[in-house]
Order: structure tokens, then sequence, then C-alpha cells
């Protein structure tokens, strides 16, 4: 693979950024041609770990177990890429390519680990190798591992042979513009393709077909897979396949094709610049609560994983949301944004636990996009969808704005992180002017940013013990909350359930027929809460008595008294000093009303640390 010798680079290719695709970038924005200079350094990256991963296996004894060596591999690579580097090309973007090689190497360095020996996953090597061959219109043959009798080929689909063990091998063959792969007399494969170039589709016997999703966008049509059999379509280990029925196919193959629809509609730019990048979507399992679950890695650029979403306009969020994710990922491999240990202590206001600032930076560009869709797509809602969308569109700009500024306050972000995040920071004034909101749905949003900011800290802030030890005392003597208190310390509690019942009972009085998530039975509390029923407050207390340490709780009689008194607004500055004084209260003795602490903290000086 461009090389003068056998594993000698003939040459070093240099990825420069354009300034226009860097602010394009910066912006939430990108086009096609963005995208395709993307691809351009994710390929040169593919090559770079298909290298790293043959030069492991090669000199690591034993590592292809009974398969051909490495040289083998290396040739037939080689030979595609010269005679069909499109087709290479293609091949080696594949999302689960990526997967793969990032599995692969991870194996190799013993921090991850599979479902079988070595060689089974290091092995699909032969499978690419295949492929590679099979486009390339070259001969080949070799040998493959079997997983459970089956053998994923990449961008074709699943050879199924009966009578193996388990981990096993067979052999495959090349010729004449088809693949076939088991024993003599028994060679499965997948149909012939209807057309050179196009791929072979569809199912035969022994074979299960890689299907595919069409839609159209940017004028023409966009096809991409819909991947329900690839082991290595999920992000950590491999996976069984789990086939979809004709009928789930059909209802992926509407929702997508309706979601390029809104997304067009709206965006046009983004529309062409997804149908550029996107690949493959692997079909998840829904959430038990029916929330839409979504996923996508760096070492899967143009791939992402989600649950079926339940109308056009949530998938076409969440294709907006996870490409965001690809195309900082695909940048971050080409520069570094921040230098930061890893630590997971800051507040994103779309998760529940504490992120590393790496993650609250994905985070925050991901919402970008996600406000940029909604103040597109704002106008073109029917009437009866349009409070959920304002809501929607204010609550991720208050989002974005929030974590903007969190990244803004950080100083491990690098220069290029400094002028990244300034660009990210230039769209939000426009939004923040936004008078399409009506003030009340923008104070519902206001209100459900609040909610998980304050659930946020009493879950996973934990307050000096001396300082709450003396706030405690100062409580049961009758002085004032009037000190000093050190900065919280982030502990997470990743343990605590937290169901987001209000802003989900948001949703539903917005928009009662079409929420995606499972009906919600609010508690008396909640829905009191939410309505402005002034005996909020009393509602937490009685669930407080019976469960003190209720994180849910807390946060709900922090918001019920904030809500409905401008003195008890002091403790959304530090929710979590309430709890912890309860709890010190009922450590020593002096259990005390809940209500009376909170009046009680609420009117003293509570301050940050001195200096």
């Amino acid at each position: 693979m461009q090389t003068d010798g056998r594993h000698e680079p003939a040459r070093t290719v240099h990825h420069l950024i354009p300034t226009a695709h860097f602010d394009a970038l910066a912006a939430g924005r990108g086009g096609p041609d963005t995208i395709r200079f993307l691809r351009t350094g994710e390929y040169s990256r593919r090559l770079l770990l298909l290298r790293a991963l043959l030069d492991a296996v090669e000199v690591t004894p034993g590592a292809l177990g009974p398969l051909p060596s490495v040289d083998s591999a290396w040739d037939i690579l080689t030979a595609a890429q010269e005679h069909a580097p499109d087709g290479f090309r293609e091949l080696l973007l594949h999302p689960q390519v990526g997967v793969w090689l990032g599995h692969g190497l991870r194996r190799m360095r013993h921090t991850a680990w599979g479902d079988g020996p070595l060689w089974t996953d290091l092995g699909h090597l032969h499978a690419v190798c295949a492929v590679a061959a099979l486009r390339a219109g070259l001969p080949l043959r070799t040998t493959v591992p079997l997983r459970d009798g089956t053998a994923m080929f990449p961008t074709l689909g699943l050879a199924h042979l009966r009578g193996h063990p388990h981990w096993a091998t067979a052999e495959v063959v090349v010729e004449g513009g088809r693949l076939r792969i088991g024993p003599h007399g028994a060679r499965v494969g997948p149909p012939e393709p209807p057309a050179p170039p196009e791929p072979p589709d569809g199912d035969a016997p022994g074979w299960q077909g890689l299907r595919r999703l069409h839609a159209h966008a940017a004028g023409r049509r966009r096809d991409v897979w819909l991947d329900d059999i690839d082991p290595y379509r999920d992000l950590s280990e491999p996976l069984a396949p789990e086939r979809l029925d004709a009928a789930e196919t059909a209802r992926w193959q509407e929702r997508f094709a309706l979601a390029l629809e809104v997304l067009e509609d709206s965006d046009p730019e983004s529309a062409a610049a997804l149908a550029e990048g996107l690949r493959s979507l692997t079909a998840v399992a829904p959430s038990t609560s029916g929330v839409v679950l979504s996923a996508s890695s760096g070492d899967a650029f143009g791939g992402l994983l989600t649950s079926l979403p339940p109308d056009p306009v949530t998938f076409a969020v969440t294709l907006v949301h996870e490409f965001q994710h690809t195309k900082l990922g695909a940048l971050l491999h080409l520069l570094t944004l921040e230098r930061d240990g890893g630590a997971e202590r800051h507040h994103a206001p779309w998760r529940d636990d504490p992120r590393p600032l790496s993650g609250l930076l994905q985070g925050a560009y991901a919402f970008l996009g996600i406000t940029d869709f909604w103040s597109r797509h704002l106008d073109r809602v029917p009437r009866a969808g349009r409070a959920t969308a304002e809501f929607e569109f204010a609550l991720s700009r208050r989002q974005t704005r929030e974590a903007v500024d969190t990244l803004g306050a950080d100083p491990a972000l690098t220069a290029h992180g400094r002028r990244f995040l300034a660009g990210m920071a230039a769209r939000l004034p426009a939004w923040a002017a936004d008078g399409r909101v009506r003030p009340g749905v923008d104070a519902m949003a206001a209100f459900a940013a609040t909610d998980h900011r304050t659930g946020w800290r009493i879950r996973h802030l934990v307050p000096a013990p001396d300082d709450v030890r003396a706030l405690a005392r100062a409580f049961v003597t009758g002085a004032g909350a009037d000190c000093p208190v050190a900065d919280s310390a982030v502990v997470p509690d990743l343990a605590d359930r937290w169901p987001h019942a209000r802003t989900r009972l948001i949703r539903q009085v917005l928009a009662p027929s079409s929420d995606g998530e499972r009906p919600l039975a609010p508690s008396p509390a909640d829905r009191a809460l939410v309505t402005g029923d002034p005996a909020a407050p009393g509602a937490y207390a009685r669930l407080l008595a019976d469960d003190p340490e209720s994180a849910e709780a807390w946060t709900g009689l922090v918001l019920a008294l904030a809500s409905g008194d401008p003195a008890a607004r002091p403790l959304l500055r530090r929710p979590e000093l309430l709890r912890a004084v309860h709890r010190e209260l009922r450590a020593i003795g002096t259990p005390a009303d809940p209500l009376r602490v909170a009046h009680w903290l609420a009117a003293g000086r509570v301050t940050g640390p001195p200096g």
C-alpha cells in the first residue's frame, strides 16, 4: 500500500487543514467538500492503523493461529489497492472495518478482550482481503475464521456454514467475479451482482446480504448500509447477528427516507454533507423507557448506532447529533484541541454523569448542531408540533451556551481549541436573540435546564466534611448559615437512578400524543411542581420523610422552593449542601424538617472559599 518494498512506505502524506474547512467545522457546519477532506484524512489514518496491525501481528508468534500469514495478506491488499484504488479506499473506509482495526489493535495491546481466541479477531483480516480481491477482480484462495459457523465479509454479507465448531476456519475462493466459502460441494456466497461494479445484494442459501437503505439528498439517491449482522458493528466487543425482519426493515427504510427529507427541507447543506459522509446505520434495541439510544465512534467514521427513532424529526435530530460527533472525531485525528488529564469533573447539561473536558467538548459540538437544526426547522413544523419545537430549540440553546461557557473557562484547551471554541461561541448570540420562542415555553426550557443542573450537583458533588459539620452545628445552636464554604468535590454517583420525570412531563404536556417515550405516571409532587401548585414543597418534604437520601426528592424540593419564593433561590447555587447538612443532622441525632433546614440555609450567606 503505497510502498517501494514490503512494508516500506514510499512517501509521507501531510494533511493541512484549509482555513475555510476549519472555520466551517468550528461553526458546526461544513458542506460536502469539507466532508470529503475529512474522509481523505480518515483514509490515511486507516492505512496507518492497518500497517500497525500487520506489523504487530507479524512479530507476535501464533497471532493468526491456523490462518495464512501476514505476507499473503499484504500482497493481496497491495495488489487490490493498485488495481482498484477507489474500491479499496471505500472498503478500508467502511465503518465496521475501522471498528475491527481498532478492536484488533486493542486486543494486541491487551486493552480489549474478545469472545474467542486472538486469531478469530485478527484473522478477519483475510475476510477483508477477500472483499478487496473481489472488488479489484483479482483471484484469491485464502482461509477465514468462523464464529459460530459464520464469516462476515464487510460491505457484502454474512456466510452461514453448518456443522462447524464454534471457533473454526473455512476456505474462501475468489475467482471470476464471485466469492465462495466452504468445503467443495457445499459452497455458499453472495448472489450474482446485478451489474458491475454494483456489489452483490440480497440473500441466498447460506448467505445473508448486508441490506441498504435508500433516500434522496442533494438531488440524487443516497444509499447507506443497515447493519444487523457484522460482528464489528458495535463499538466494543464483537456481536452475534440479530437479523431484522421484513417489517422492521421497512420501518427503517420509511423513517430514514423521511428523516433525510426533513433535514434537506430545513438545511440542504447539512443534508448534502450527511449524505456525503454517512455510510452505515447499526440497529440497536431501544431502551426500556422508549428513549432513542444512539452512539458513534472515532474508529467508525461514517457509521452510527441507533435504535429506531419514533418519527422522522427525531430521526433527523439523531442523525445530526451523531454526525456532529463524526466530524469532530475526524478533526481530532488531525490536530489537538485540548490537553487534559481526563478527569470526569464537568457538568454536561445533557448527561447524567460527570464528563471529562474531551467529553464536554464533544457534547457541546453535538448540541451546537442540534440547536442549529431546531432553529432552522422551527418555522417548518405543523402548528400541532410548534410548542415542542420551540421547547427543544430553547432548551438546546441553553444547554449549548452553558457548555461553551464551561469550556471557555477551562485552561486545558490548546490554541487550536480556543480558536475552535470561538467559532462555536460566535453562533450563540443570534440564537439568544431569537424571538420566535414564546415566553411561557422558554420558561419551561429554563426550568428543565435548572432541574438538570440542580440534580447533577446533588448527585455528584460532595461538600467538604468540615464545612458540613460547621453548618450543622450552626443550625443546632440557632446561629445563621453565614460562613465561607469550600468548593465541593466531584464524586460521581452512577448508581442513582435518574428518571428525568419533570422534563418528560413537560414534553408530554406540550405534545401529549407524540412523545416517543413511554407514557409517564408522574408523582403528585412532580405534577404539583410542573403545574405551579404551591403544595409542591410539602409534597417533596413528605417524600423525604420516607427516603431522606432521595436525590430526586431533594432536587424537587429545591426547585419547588426556588420557583415559589425568590428568597429561596440561593439554594440553587449550592443545592448539594442541603442534603449533606440534613444527613449530618441525622447522624448527630438531631434530625430536622427538610423545609426548615432549606429555609435556614437559604436565609444565610454561604459564600465560596476565601480568596
